[in-house]
């Protein structure tokens, strides 16, 4: 991930081994920066996870060489010559759920629990027909964990899919989202 101001000049690598990091945000309460992170294909449907990471300046994610929680990769693992160890992801998704979109939800007027809560769009591309086409709300509780739950469904029923969650852009008050699908490029 780079890093550069407005006009693009003063450009610097911020962090490395992310791979395909879709989505980032702010975290409102502290200012932290998070990224949805898709892991790498052909290794199963049950591996590796997605990950959302807590971007940090100087730090190392593992990729290609490790996955999620200190996994080695079986191909590129042992290649691996950097001086620092992969920083653990702050959450692991579900293997190929394909986080995409991230918002965390910032207005004074949030429901009660949603005072810490991020909105993460995923795609699922796995092969296993799970259909994990959904919006979930990840909790960040007081001792740091971080507890996923659904928050909206519905994008595959037996008709087939509606559409795919892709990003949650807001409007300029933030009080209101939309939900952006890659189907019939609707938004909805």
């Amino acid at each position: 991930m780079m890093r550069l101001r407005a006009d693009g000049s003063g450009a610097e690598i911020h962090a490395t081994g992310l791979r395909n990091s879709v989505g980032f945000d702010w975290a409102p309460w502290d200012g932290t920066l998070y990224a949805t992170e898709n892991g790498r294909d052909l290794l199963g449907d049950e591996f590796p996870p997605d990950e959302l990471n807590r971007i940090e300046r100087g730090r190392f994610y593992g990729w290609p060489y490790v996955h999620g929680f200190g996994v080695p990769d079986p191909e590129f693992g042992g290649q691996y010559q950097g001086d620092s160890a992969a920083t653990d992801p702050a959450h692991g998704f579900r293997p190929h759920n394909a986080p995409l979109g991230i918002h965390f939800l910032r207005t004074a007027r949030v429901p009660a629990g949603y005072e810490r809560v991020a909105l993460v769009a995923c795609t699922d591309r796995g092969t296993a027909g799970r259909g994990r086409l959904q919006v979930v709300a990840l909790r960040w509780r007081d001792d740091g964990s971080i507890e996923e739950s659904d928050f909206l469904t519905g994008f595959l029923n037996p008709a087939g899919i509606i559409g795919r969650p892709h990003s949650l852009p807001k409007d300029r008050t933030a009080r209101s989202m939309s939900l952006t699908t890659t189907r019939a490029s609707c938004i909805a």
